[in-house]
């Protein structure tokens, strides 16, 4: 249970964030460049965090250090709560400290305690992160309509959880047998693992699988966050948001120009042969800039309040009569 509830907490501080990244530069406000340092700066807490593991482990065994790691993850949640862009990134930074700690400890921890069921223990884990990452994208914004406030207290909503894992981890941290641990220092045994071949052979597997994750998760995750594209179709949905939303649909793009934010920064479909294009607002004051096209049948699907509709003329090429007829 307290593995389980270690791992459902893993993701929940990073994944939070992608869903209110838009409101979050306005708001702060963040460049392009500043948004990617805050998604990023997890992922390079978690390379540099997970360095200190062994040491840790050798002072202070497995439990005490992830009663440490939940209130890591919430301590760094909440100091997001700040109104200073310096919170905003000394958050994020303690949080992927707690992350990176909880990656490298609780699959140590499953190892010496379910090592007749590591394989099964470890699919439950990597399960249950998944799952965290899930939870985290899908209800944050839910979360911030329901609470009226703003993108601040969506994200600190997440230091919750996190606090519940670390009083979970107390009862097993003052077990007479985790104090034992503690007492009992394991010596340090200099290893050449620096200079193994295989050891090297792993880290590069393990980095361009984590790479190629990454770029099938955007991709993917494009597509099935917003819609689908195929059979002569296209479909994009924001529904989900009541954030205003500005887009541009094209004869062959949705969201490619500048000052669109129907996807997240830098996000766009390219379409082809497409006979039906069928977008889908959310609950704001949306604006749809849509060109005529002359092979496809536009549908606009407005939220509350209605679809302002604004047609996109190039005043060199097309004519306002020949616009198609709106559904």
């Amino acid at each position: 249970m307290a593995v389980l509830a270690t791992a459902l907490n893993l993701r929940l501080a990073v994944a939070s964030v992608p869903p209110l990244i838009d409101e979050i530069r306005d708001a702060v406000p963040l460049s392009g460049t500043a948004a990617g340092v805050l998604t990023t700066l997890p992922v390079v807490c978690m390379a540099v965090g997970a360095t200190v593991v062994p040491r840790l482990v050798r002072r202070m065994g497995h439990e005490l250090p992830l009663v440490l790691v939940g209130f890591t993850m919430a301590a760094g949640i909440l100091i997001r709560l700040a109104p200073h862009v310096v919170a905003l990134y000394l958050g994020t930074i303690v949080a992927g400290i707690g992350i990176a700690l909880g990656n490298v400890l609780v699959p140590s921890l499953v190892k010496r305690d379910f090592h007749e069921r590591a394989g099964f223990m470890t699919g439950i884990y990597t399960m249950a992160i998944s799952t965290s990452a899930g939870i985290a994208a899908g209800l944050t914004v839910p979360i911030e309509d329901a609470l009226g406030k703003g993108w601040r207290e969506a994200l600190a909503i997440w230091a919750l959880p996190a606090f519940v894992c670390a009083v979970i981890w107390v009862p097993f941290a003052r077990h007479p047998s985790a104090v034992a641990d503690r007492r009992t220092q394991t010596p340090h045994r200099s290893s050449r693992l620096m200079r193994d071949r295989l050891a090297w052979q792993v880290a590069l597997f393990m980095g361009v699988q984590s790479l190629m994750f990454g770029k099938v998760t955007f991709d993917a995750g494009s597509i099935a966050e917003f819609g689908t594209l195929g059979g002569g179709t296209m479909s994009a949905s924001a529904a989900a948001t009541s954030n205003p939303i500005q887009v541009h649909l094209d004869a062959t793009t949705l969201g490619a120009r500048p000052g669109d934010n129907f996807f997240a920064a830098g996000g766009s479909v390219e379409f082809f042969n497409c006979n039906s294009a069928t977008v889908t607002l959310g609950s704001g004051a949306d604006t749809v800039y849509a060109q005529p096209n002359e092979t496809a049948t536009i549908n606009i699907a407005g939220g509350n309040p209605a679809v302002v509709w604004k047609e996109l003329v190039d005043r060199e090429v097309l004519k306002p009569d020949l616009l198609p007829e709106r559904t």
